[in-house]
């Protein structure tokens, strides 16, 4: 594969969302990072879980060290009982039971050696046979089947325990600017961090930067516990995304798709790295809405914050719109805007920007 220091982040961002990479399964975005991203960092490495990590180093020593962390996997679901030729299935990570009955999904059947896709599409139970009652309930997961076409015989002698279902929804360009696609949380922020390491190249750097593909965020945040650990750094951004302006939920808990990622504040993360990030949105005309996290945020920035003796954390979100379904929706712009957003902080780090971090008894 010729390298690409030049990165066409749509196309990309369809290349991520088309590659299945459930929660401790991230092999095949963990391959196709590899290949991206190697023209584009000085090493690559990762931890014994699965997460990868594109290292550029500081022109100078010493130097300081910041981790860029967006998570890689998806949820998704596995295998938990096969009847009659029917798949019972479990969530990986939290799935939004509403949108399941009548849902795409590739089975990745491995009785026969390998991995091999198998269409199917999640049953539903037509409304003429279903109760007024029933109509007003979700049905529960325990209670749904992937219909996969074929016979009992078929299904048994293919399928086992375990094995995984993916949303196979393609990726639909929807408007001008807006992407409809499955495991846009959090592709989304990986194609960010890619554009952001595109954006970076050529550049002397003051500080090393570690941009880390984390694994199992929807499972326990388990990549970015190690990879925190093992990079050991002054600093730290989190990558993920935020709730995008939809009908139903309250606007001021919401943020409009194409206005800008968000930079958010709360306990969980360090008020002097929110306060940065928003000096360099505004000294580079970034549009960057401000977002409120009361609690821990959810994202890998909890994970890395306890790390070690506490690393100093910031959260940069992507609205998106349909979170954790098969129809997940996000603003190109916003991509590109956080790539950017990302690169230009990268660049403003000087030796100075530790001791505005310290905590002064």
């Amino acid at each position: 594969m010729a390298p690409r220091t030049n990165i066409d982040l749509a196309a990309h961002l369809v290349e991520l969302c088309r590659a299945a990479g459930l929660s401790g399964h991230e092999a095949p975005v963990r391959s196709l990072l590899r290949k991206v991203w190697r023209p584009l960092v000085d090493e690559l490495s990762g931890d014994r879980i699965g997460s990868l990590w594109g290292i550029r180093r500081a022109a100078r020593r010493p130097a300081g060290r910041i981790l860029l962390a967006a998570h890689m996997d998806s949820i998704g679901m596995l295998v938990t009982r096969i009847q009659d030729g029917f798949l019972f299935f479990a969530e990986i990570g939290g799935i939004d039971a509403r949108v399941l009955p009548g849902a795409l999904v590739q089975v990745h059947a491995t009785r026969a050696g390998g991995s091999t896709p198998l269409a199917g599409v999640i049953t539903s139970r037509p409304p003429h046979v279903q109760t007024a009652d029933e109509k007003r309930k979700v049905t529960p997961v325990p209670e749904l089947m992937v219909d996969l076409g074929l016979s009992a015989a078929q299904t048994a002698s293919r399928v086992q325990i375990g094995d995984l279902i993916v949303f196979a929804q393609p990726p639909v360009r929807l408007g001008s600017d807006l992407l409809m696609a499955p495991a846009l949380d959090n592709r989304a922020s990986i194609a960010a961090l890619t554009g952001c390491l595109a954006q970076l190249r050529g550049h002397a750097l003051q500080w090393d930067v570690i941009a880390a593909a984390t694994v199992q965020e929807e499972e326990g945040f388990a990549g970015a516990y190690s990879s925190a650990f093992a990079a050991h750094p002054d600093a730290a951004i989190a990558i993920d995304v935020t709730f995008g302006r939809q009908a139903g939920p309250p606007e001021w808990k919401t943020f409009k798709l194409g206005e800008g990622p968000t930079v958010s504040f709360g306990p969980n993360l360090h008020p002097q790295m929110g306060a940065a990030l928003m000096e360099v949105a505004a000294s580079n005309a970034i549009s960057c809405p401000r977002d409120v996290m009361p609690l821990h945020s959810g994202t890998d920035a909890y994970a890395m914050q306890v790390s070690r003796a506490g690393i100093p954390c910031g959260l940069v979100s992507i609205p998106l719109r349909n979170m954790h379904t098969p129809v997940e929706v996000v603003a190109l712009a916003d991509v590109e805007q956080a790539a950017q957003l990302l690169a230009k902080f990268v660049l403003a780090l000087d030796r100075k920007f530790r001791a505005r971090l310290k905590v002064h008894a």
